[in-house]
């Protein structure tokens, strides 16, 4: 079974065990924090994103990726900001967006040529207290993500490419604990996962396609419950 299989088997799993507790009443302590049981939050997440471009067999061979010292071929900088509404205790719907690494997917000896992409999601969140940890949820987020990824001319023409352009929808999952400082204020600990895809940039020969890898990403943030 592929990792990403693995990963959405857990947290639906995780998901229906913390709910059936829940509804049976094995969890009952809430946090210390005084919050409301519902309204709008926002927040911001900065971090890492493991993005394997190195050692894709086709970037390797259209562009020299893993040939060469490119920036961010393995991963590197990630941000992302989302707004969501908490309808009760433990559900919630979200819409967020992440930024993912640029990276450099062409030689240094032609210069450089960056693969741009971003994530658009919608998520259904489940939020669930910790016995032993005071102010302290765990979550998990399960929704549709889409996804774009962007070649400039350079990099396109050098693949044998025939879009400089990759749009697409997938799953997405995201875990992760949010510790609430106030009734306002949480800091969030998160781990999102974004599919890739084997059909994107399709190439002119119709032999194929260069893909777009999936992306995992380590975020720390910063939340804001609105009171009113």
């Amino acid at each position: 079974m592929s990792v990403k299989k693995t990963l959405l088997l857990c947290a639906a799993g995780a998901a229906a065990v913390s709910m059936t507790a829940a509804m049976a009443g094995g969890f009952t302590q809430e946090p210390t924090a005084a919050t409301a049981d519902n309204g709008y939050y926002i927040e911001g997440h900065l971090g890492y994103a493991r993005q394997n471009y190195y050692d894709n067999r086709g970037w390797r061979a259209a562009t020299n990726v893993g040939t060469v010292n490119n920036s961010n071929t393995s991963g590197g900088f990630a941000a992302g900001l989302d707004t969501g509404y908490k309808i009760n205790r433990h559900f919630g719907v979200e819409l967020g967006w992440f930024h993912l690494p640029d990276v450099n997917v062409q030689s240094s000896a032609t210069g450089s040529s960056y693969l741009t992409s971003w994530v658009l999601y919608l998520a259904g969140k489940y939020m669930m207290p910790l016995p032993l940890l005071n102010s302290t949820d765990i979550f998990f987020k399960l929704g549709v993500a889409y996804r774009s990824a962007t070649l400039p001319a350079a990099a396109q023409t050098l693949a044998a490419v025939n879009t400089g352009t990759s749009t697409y929808v997938r799953p997405m999952f995201a875990t992760g604990l949010d510790y609430s400082f106030s009734d306002a204020w949480s800091g969030i600990f998160q781990y999102a996962y974004f599919m890739g895809a084997n059909n994107s940039f399709p190439f002119n020969t119709n032999r194929g396609a260069l893909s777009t890898v999936a992306a995992n990403v380590f975020t720390l943030g910063l939340g804001y419950k609105f009171t009113i």
